[in-house]
């Protein structure tokens, strides 16, 4: 969360690092976007500030009340 800034850190619902996977978990695909982008250049702060960080995956939170076909 630090490393994305405020801006971006709000727009997260959820994160979590497992087994060297950082997760995290935007509100919409297009702060998911801006997420990988911001997180693509900044790689090397996440290592330092979580030393078992080897990869990273952005999903979207999945909308309420839509149904699936």
């Amino acid at each position: 969360m630090e490393a994305l800034g405020p801006e971006l850190a709000n727009k997260v619902n959820r994160c979590s690092l497992e087994h060297g996977k950082l997760t995290v978990v935007a509100e919409s695909s297009a702060w998911a976007a801006r997420m990988r982008f911001a997180l693509a250049d900044i790689g090397p702060v996440v290592a330092r500030l979580e030393p078992g960080f080897r990869e990273l995956v952005i999903r979207v939170r999945p909308r309420r009340g839509v149904s699936q076909r």
